[in-house]
């Protein structure tokens, strides 16, 4: 298990494969597929618009799919939001927020899914370099993911053993 950890830190995108082609249940992975097709994935939102190095959600968006079993509190919103993960160096982070009426209590490895989906999707390439660009997926459930530069206001650098 400590080879999936240092790899999903290395690189979030084989991270992603690995963890969901090691599931055991096939009725889990086809629900996984057919929930792909629920998600929304908006980039350059939300404002203001802005870009990082792609390398700089390694760190945020591995942290978060190697927290096996772990879960994040998100208090009732709609609109509250706080920070699911983030690199101390880089102000890459991720953010998610709950638009219900009631809290919920999420996997982070679900967040870094979500988190997964944005960088595929926001991803660019100029001047021989990977960016991307600030941008959200939105669960059908009623929450969403965010991935933004927080700068250096980075208080999700680990995650908690709760």
């Amino acid at each position: 298990m400590k080879t999936f950890s240092i790899f999903a830190f290395a690189s979030p995108i084989a991270a992603a494969a690995l963890g969901r082609a090691a599931t055991p249940a096939a009725e889990s992975a086809n629900n996984t597929f057919a929930e792909l097709d629920n998600i929304k994935v908006l980039c350059g939102v939300p404002g203001p618009e802005n870009e990082l190095p792609a390398t700089s959600y390694s760190y945020p968006i591995g942290l978060l799919l190697s927290a096996e079993g772990k879960k994040i509190h998100v208090d009732a919103g709609p609109g509250n939001c706080k920070q699911a993960a983030c690199g101390t160096k880089s102000g890459a982070g991720v953010i998610v927020c709950n638009d219900q009426k009631n809290g919920v209590d999420l996997l982070y490895s679900d967040l870094g899914f979500f988190a997964q989906q944005v960088y595929n999707k926001c991803k660019h390439r100029r001047d021989d370099t990977d960016y991307v660009e600030n941008g959200q997926a939105f669960c059908p459930d009623g929450w969403n993911v965010i991935l933004t530069d927080v700068g250096s206001d980075c208080h999700a650098s680990t995650i908690p053993d709760n």
